[in-house]
């Protein structure tokens, strides 16, 4: 089971760190790793370097791609995708986090429309990404479907 963090990056540090994402992700990394009696300090820094999605929106774009296909329910801000396998999609103010059974899970191509600063963590395997540059990555053999 894979654990993807997608954060939305602002657009001076997605201009900062677009060509260096191993930067990128340790930040988020020092972030996810914080103990809780720095919680106020990273939740700023957090703040200062993503932007909240929104979520009503999301929500509803996710809704309306996959209501009608085999496998999909939502509650609230969960979308389940059971096909070939078994997928979980949380929209939160200041990530999305994706649980999926493979490498590779079909929310990436639809949350990718959202925008180009979209950054991916997955944080116990040390695996990160731009999601914008994910199709230039597969092309490469780089991330296995």
């Amino acid at each position: 089971m894979r654990t993807y963090y997608i954060f939305n990056v602002n657009k001076y540090y997605s201009y900062m760190y677009k060509d260096n994402p191993f930067k990128m992700y340790k930040i988020f990394e020092e972030i996810y790793y914080s103990r809780d009696y720095d919680s106020v300090k990273t939740y700023h820094i957090l703040e200062e370097i993503a932007n909240p999605f929104n979520k009503i929106m999301l929500n509803e774009y996710i809704y309306f791609e996959y209501k009608l296909k085999y496998g999909y329910k939502r509650k609230d801000n969960i979308h389940y995708l059971s096909t070939t396998e078994r997928t979980t999609l949380r929209i939160n103010n200041y990530n999305i986090k994706l649980e999926t059974e493979s490498n590779y899970s079909v929310f990436f191509n639809d949350i990718s429309n959202y925008n180009n600063n979209l950054f991916v963590c997955d944080f116990e395997n040390m695996d990160y990404f731009w999601l914008s540059k994910l199709s230039s990555l597969q092309k490469d053999k780089l991330i296995v479907q």
